[in-house]
Order: structure tokens, then sequence, then C-alpha cells
């Protein structure tokens, strides 16, 4: 076989045994050879609406639900993996999948509750852009929010996002600052690890609000959709096998790294507003818990991790949202085609983005804003994971590669977690403890 063709051979066809893998291109080994949408997702998972719900955890419960944070790790890996895994050997999107096999009604349902999760979200992520810029400028932070959208629309249809996802992502590891804060804020280590391994619970409205909030800050709906469709579209050297190993991967090390992020978010805030009785009401605030480490420089490094993560963070909320429905309609898309290839794909997007604008500037708060539209994420989780849970089991679907006995603990284990976290929050409504 001549040289030029090596690269032409299918990846995920079968070895030749009289060749072995001498035709097959492999991974090099590197780092970088094997990270893609796994490690964006876990890492755009800390985008500025979860990192708020994580604020917010640690001013109000304290160090009480790091536990919480460290059993959704395993969890948040099993789902991530998952839906990378079906992804990949259905060579479909989730949507597209419950469309061709469980029918449009379905498809049509699931992807509705996801966009009304993402258009939430899509509306906090904007407020947080305005929150940092207004503690960068001193300017109120909805003069923000029209530009910011109106940028970001012009990014996604009519340039290359990539390009500039790398430069945002950067600016987004400004709360791995949080880690070294946590050693400069005199955090009590002893109740650190008491109650990251001591599973309890607060029975106050308060404490299982932003419990929920938590998690639906980490087993966001919209990741799961952008997992399962960015896994089909990657290109993955090596066999099929390595293929699926390489994406293990790629999603541990985005969700240990951002769940790694969270963990300590909650740990300084937890050590310099919850110990001083300090709420969180704005983006200052919040920023506060960085003081042990950056001093007034805070606020700046705060504004600057908000900036980058909801640059990153919204485009894959919208598209997220336009990939749902156009599986569901099985109209063509991609953000790598043009607006008049992918009508109905742009169109969503763009009413997405819309409708998310006029959320943000309704007047709400921005953190409750974005404290709330976590709640409701995490009230649409469950759905969603026992969603991938049939499906990953599917044999028609999944063929001879059904997610392991382990997975689907995981996953049983996940959606218990989240239904009965949810049914204690309906149940604290229904009492008037909200009130």
């Amino acid at each position: 076989m001549p040289a030029n063709r090596i690269q032409e051979v299918d990846p995920a066809a079968p070895v030749d045994p009289m060749h072995g893998d001498m035709y097959t291109p492999r991974p090099r080994g590197t780092f970088l050879s094997i990270i893609g949408p796994g490690f964006l997702s876990g890492m755009a998972g800390n985008d500025p609406s979860a990192v708020t719900a994580y604020a917010v955890n640690g001013a109000v419960a304290g160090y009480g639900q790091l536990w919480l944070m460290f059993l959704s790790t395993p969890l948040y890996q099993a789902v991530q993996f998952a839906c990378a895994k079906i992804g990949r050997v259905s060579q479909r999107g989730l949507s597209e999948i419950l469309r061709e096999h469980y029918g449009r009604p379905l498809a049509g349902l699931i992807s509705l509750l996801l966009v009304i999760s993402n258009l939430a979200l899509i509306g906090a992520d904007l407020s947080a852009i305005g929150s940092g810029l207004e503690l960068i400028t001193g300017l109120r932070w909805y003069w923000f929010v029209i530009p910011v959208g109106v940028v970001l629309w012009y990014v996604m249809v009519y340039h290359n996002f990539e390009t500039f996802k790398k430069v945002f992502l950067t600016m987004s590891f400004a709360f791995a600052t949080y880690i070294l804060t946590a050693f400069f804020s005199h955090a009590d280590w002893k109740a650190v690890l008491v109650n990251t391994l001591v599973p309890h619970l607060g029975f106050d409205f308060t404490s299982i609000s932003s419990a929920v909030a938590l998690l639906g800050a980490t087993l966001s709906p919209y990741s799961m959709f952008w997992q399962a469709q960015k896994e089909k579209e990657q290109k993955r050297p090596g066999t099929a096998k390595q293929q699926m190993r390489s994406a293990e991967i790629d999603v541990a090390t985005g969700t240990i790294g951002g769940n790694l992020v969270s963990y300590f978010i909650i740990i300084c805030t937890s050590a310099t507003l919850f110990v001083h009785h300090q709420s969180i009401n704005t983006a200052v605030d919040a920023a506060r818990a960085l003081e042990p480490l950056a001093g007034p420089l805070a606020r700046y490094l705060f504004a600057i991790g908000l900036i980058g993560a909801g640059i990153v963070a919204i485009p894959v909320l919208v598209s997220s949202a336009s990939y749902a429905v156009a599986g569901t309609f099985d109209w063509p898309s991609g953000l790598s085609k043009r607006p008049w290839q992918d009508a109905g794909f742009y169109l969503v997007l763009t009413a997405a983005l819309l409708v998310g604008l006029i959320i943000a500037l309704l007047g709400i708060n921005p953190i409750r804003l974005i404290f709330w539209a976590n709640v409701l994420a995490g009230v649409l989780a469950p759905l969603l994971v026992i969603t991938i849970l049939i499906i990953g089991n599917n044999r028609r679907i999944m063929r001879d590669q059904r997610l392991s006995l382990i997975h689907n603990f995981f996953l049983v284990l996940s959606t218990a977690i989240v239904i009965v976290a949810v049914a204690m929050l309906f149940y604290g409504l229904a009492t008037g403890r909200g009130g």
C-alpha cells in the first residue's frame, strides 16, 4: 500500500489479521492527542452560573455539602462517558436517536426540556458576563448584556469560534485560583475532610435548594447533549477500542479537573463568607472569597474568570439547544456550515440567544437568576439521565457495546440521588418552607 493511503483507512474498521494495526493510525500518546469534547465539556461546566451556584452553596451551607460534590464526581464522569459512548457507537446525537428509535414526540419533549433549561442558563450567563464587566468598569451590568449577545451571535454565525474559544477558555482558568486561595483562607481542614467523607444534609429549604442547584450545576443537561453530539463529530486516531479509551480519558480529565475547581470554590466561600455569616447577593460578594490570596485584585481576577467562562459556555448552551431541535426535526446541523446551508439550525440558535437576552434583561437579580437556573437544571437532570440509561442499554442502538454494569450502577445512583433531592425541594415548596 502506498504511504499516502495510510490515513485513508477507516480507524474503526476491523484489523487485518495479516498485518495487525500496521495500517491503522495510532494515538501519539500525548495528552493533547486525546483531549477533545470531554475536556471542554468538563471545564465549560464551570461556567459563571455553575461557579456562582458553588459559591452560594459554600456561603449558605458551609462545608456541609462537600460530600455531595465529592460523590457527584464519579456520577458526572459516568454520565458524560455514557453520552460519549452513545455518540461514538451510534454516530448520532441524543435527539436523533430518540427520533429514530422512540418517535418524534418523545424526542420533541426531551429537546423542549433541554431548551427550557438552556434558555435560563443563557440568560444567567449573560448576566454573569455583565457582572464581570461591571466589576472592571464600574458601569451597571445590564449595559453590557446586549453588546455581548450581539458579538457572540456574530462570531458563532460568521466566524470560526474555535479560534476565540482557546483564548477565553484560558481566561476561565482564573477560577483555578480558588485552589490556591483555599490554602490562604484559614480553612478548617479537619471539618473539610469530615464533611467530604461523611454524607449528611440539612432538611431546611435553603440547604435542599442549594443541594439541587449544586447537582444541577454538575450534572448539567446541556453537557449531556453536547458530549454525545461532539463525540460523534470528534476524529480520534487508533482502533475502535483505542478511540473509546481516549474518549474515557478525555471525559475523566474534564470531569475531575472541573469538579476539583468546584470543590475548592465551596471551601473558599465556606472559609471566608460562611464563617462570617456573609451572603452572596452580588458578584462583588462572590469575589470576596479570593481576597485571602489576591487582596484588592480579587474582584478583577473573579471578573476575568466570569467573562472568559461565560463566553465559552454560552455558545455551548446555544448550540446544544440547536443540535437538539435540529436532531428532532431531522434538519442538517453544524457550526461549520453557513447559515443558508443550515437555516433551521441557525434560526434556533438565534432565537435561543434572543430569548436569553430577554431573560437577562427582566431585571432579576443576577445572583438569584443564576441560582434558580441551576435549580431548574437539577430538576430536569434525572429525566435526561434516565433517557441516557435506556439508550445506552438498547441493543439495537449500541449493538455489542452497551453500557457496562459499573456505568449502569452509577447512572442509577445519580438518578436516585437527584430525584430524592428534587422531591425534598418540592416538598419544601408545597409545605411553604420555600416561601
